[in-house]
């Protein structure tokens, strides 16, 4: 009696199991027929001709993106939500489908990107596969549902990175469709799973199983990095905002999905995935609601990219159990214009030699590169094709949000608000050299910084022109100040340093060495230059190829501020300030510059209590708060009686700090930490 008990039991246990995925079944199969129409599926069945094709879709077509023939499948599936979704089942409209998608599997179209084979067209395939279900006519059903066999989340697309959680959840969806339920619950395992901190990869294999693009500092994981940013490939470029996208998307549609189910994803797991959110994504956004404009990576060749909505972090709060739950509201409320952006920070992404800066008013951000990390993303595809001198220290002034939006037709990537470049002729793109450069040989790069306050320095060498120069940038809740020394170039183009380039909002006012634009003051302390503004024309082919819209055009003002240094500068300077909002009058000067060369740059606040110093070398400097010396590279950051030291080289596990109180050994991470940030014992400064 007792077996039979614990029998009924099991079979009780299974059959509520099997109704729960039925269940997620019926919703998953919902959720496609809910979705809108990307065309006119009544045009699309009228114009379809007696073949199988369209007339104005080109099925010659060869592009590596937007390919035409996704066309053909997306109108598939107008057709197939048309018909499933009209009160009244219109059967002409479904043959019309099955005609075209016969024509497909007849065909055996075939893109040379795998990202078509393996995740673009199974994914349209698994819309028709939900979509029509029980009416899918029985010899397409079978070649549906093996076209659908070359997801996997065991193959190579499935790599660690962006598209693994993607391809496990297509795999999972795949095997719902299919009433496969127990391999099913290994994928959700699998997805759970990718909520962590990237483990290191020995051996890396790209899309297609060859070896994978990498740098050779040291093995690197795909994935979530020990500071929270995303990197996609082994060449370390930060991905948050594009790859590492795809974390908190499928994460939380699974969670959310598997809630009232035995397959429940742990707490820890959703908790991780809204830090990462909360703690990088957000980050990573002008005023929370735009992509910040220098971590674009090769995506800025894509009309309308940069803004964000408020779906997914409202879906991250509908799973958080209440974890940071006021936070994910605020993000949300901010989003769809319910609350005003009010943050203040400063943080320091180590492992992606990013830095982020943030008060209510205004935000920006410092892009640079290192031996450790790649300078930009490789031109995938035809898109970024001008990104070359993107990561070369970009320092983008964001007051709106919308300085630089879609302005890409009509840029000059020569000239990079806050980066020092060469006039190289600006022909094409392939003529400026490679546009990524693994293993650069920059190895100073980083940022000290607290929560609120920090600097960035750079002992800048291109990877692509050998130019070097010591860069600096300082910032405090008035601005930032900005310094450039021992810049040298041998190559037989101008040098300059560009200070802003945007789209005109107002006319430029100048008053000597004060440019007024938009609300905001860009004081040119040392060095020559030139402030105007610009009506072009200009085509998205300035930074893509082959895709349809290469040749759409734009057109509007762009006001440009850049210093020159002339043609192979041996010890060039440069220094400005940046004052956002400050209206068309001059600020008070709210900084001193203590020193701008010699290895050795540093600013402080008039008032002494932040000071920031930059050693390129081993020195000593005297503040308003006295002598501080060093025994190797670093920067130091004084604040309110605070000492914070940190190693942009990540070289050294030891420095010694000489303060007005005495020497001190300060012990600096390593491994995953190294680069950042440390506290230096109050009790060894004088103050």
């Amino acid at each position: 009696m007792k077996r039979l008990s614990a029998l009924l039991i099991c079979l009780l246990a299974l059959s509520c199991a099997l109704a729960q995925m039925d269940d997620v079944r019926e919703k998953v199969r919902a959720e496609y027929l809910s979705a809108a129409p990307k065309g006119d599926a009544e045009k699309w069945k009228k114009s379809l001709g007696k073949d199988g094709r369209w007339p104005d879709i080109d099925y010659t077509d060869g592009s590596r993106s937007l390919w035409q023939l996704e066309y053909h499948l997306d109108r598939i599936v107008d057709m197939a939500l048309a018909y499933e979704q009209a009160p009244k089942k219109d059967r002409q409209m479904l043959d019309k489908a099955v005609l075209a998608l016969k024509h497909w599997f007849d065909t055996g179209y075939r893109n040379d990107n795998w990202w078509y084979q393996k995740i673009g067209v199974p994914r349209r395939m698994l819309s028709l596969a939900y979509i029509l279900d029980s009416d899918i006519p029985a010899e397409l059903r079978q070649k549906i549902s093996r076209s659908l066999d070359i997801i996997d989340s065991e193959d190579h697309p499935a790599r660690p990175g962006g598209d693994r959680i993607q391809v496990i959840s297509n795999h999972a969806k795949v095997l719902i469709w299919r009433h496969d339920y127990a391999e099913a619950a290994k994928l959700f395992k699998k997805i759970e799973a990718e909520a962590r901190i990237a483990p290191l990869e020995e051996i890396m294999l790209d899309a297609a199983g060859g070896p994978a693009v990498r740098n050779s500092w040291h093995p690197a994981g795909r994935g979530v990095q020990a500071d929270m940013t995303f990197h996609h490939r082994g060449d370390r470029v930060n991905s948050t905002l594009t790859y590492g996208m795809e974390l908190p998307e499928y994460y939380s549609y699974w969670a959310a999905l598997l809630a009232d189910t035995e397959c429940r994803f742990a707490p820890e797991g959703i908790n991780f995935v809204i830090d990462y959110y909360l703690d990088a994504v957000c980050r990573h956004l002008v005023r929370g609601r735009y992509a910040e404009p220098s971590i674009m990576n090769r995506e800025l060749s894509r009309p309308g990219e940069g803004a964000v909505t408020s779906r997914l972090v409202k879906r991250l709060a509908a799973v958080s159990g209440g974890y940071r739950l006021n936070e994910l509201q605020n993000a949300a409320d901010i989003f769809d214009g319910n609350a005003e952006f009010s943050g203040s920070y400063a943080h320091h992404f180590w492992q992606s030699d990013y830095f982020v800066f943030g008060r209510p008013t205004f935000q920006t951000a410092v892009r640079i590169h290192s031996v450790r990390n790649a300078n930009q993303e490789a031109a995938h595809n035809s898109e970024g094709l001008r990104n070359h001198f993107r990561g070369d220290g970009a320092c983008m002034l964001s007051v709106t949000g919308r300085e630089y939006a879609d302005i890409w037709p009509l840029y000059d990537f020569r000239k990079i608000p806050g980066a020092t470049t060469p006039l190289l002729p600006y022909g094409q793109p392939d003529d400026w050299g490679p546009l990524q450069v693994l293993d650069d040989p920059t190895v100073f790069a980083g940022a000290v910084c607290d929560s609120l306050y920090g600097a960035v320095g750079f002992d800048f060498i291109s990877g692509q022109t050998g130019l070097k120069a010591r860069k600096g940038w300082f910032f405090f809740d008035e601005g930032y100040v900005c310094l450039g020394s021992d810049i040298r170039s041998d190559i037989p183009d101008s040098i300059v340093t560009t200070v802003e380039q945007c789209y005109a909002a107002t006319p430029v006012r100048r008053d000597g060495s004060r440019v007024f634009h938009a609300g905001n003051c860009y004081h040119i302390i040392d060095g020559d230059f030139d402030a105007s503004t610009a009506h072009r024309h200009g085509s998205w082919r300035n930074c893509v190829d082959k895709v349809d819209y290469a040749d759409n055009t734009s057109e509007g003002d762009i006001f440009s501020l850049t210093l020159m240094h002339g043609i192979k500068p041996t010890n060039g300077t440069y220094a400005y300030s940046v004052a956002p909002g400050c209206g068309d009058k001059a600020p008070e000067q709210w900084f001193k510059i203590i020193a701008n060369g010699n290895g050795l740059q540093a600013v402080e606040s008039n008032d002494g209590a932040v000071a920031y110093m930059i050693f390129y070398e081993k020195g000593e400097i005297t503040t308003s708060a006295g002598r501080f010396a060093v025994d190797r590279p670093c920067m130091l950051m004084l604040r309110q009686g605070h000492l914070y030291l940190a190693d942009p080289s990540r070289r050294h596990h030891l420095v010694t700090v000489t303060t007005p109180r005495g020497k001190h050994e300060v012990l600096l991470p390593t491994n995953l930490r190294a680069g950042t940030t440390v506290e230096v014992p109050y009790s060894c400064i004088g103050i």
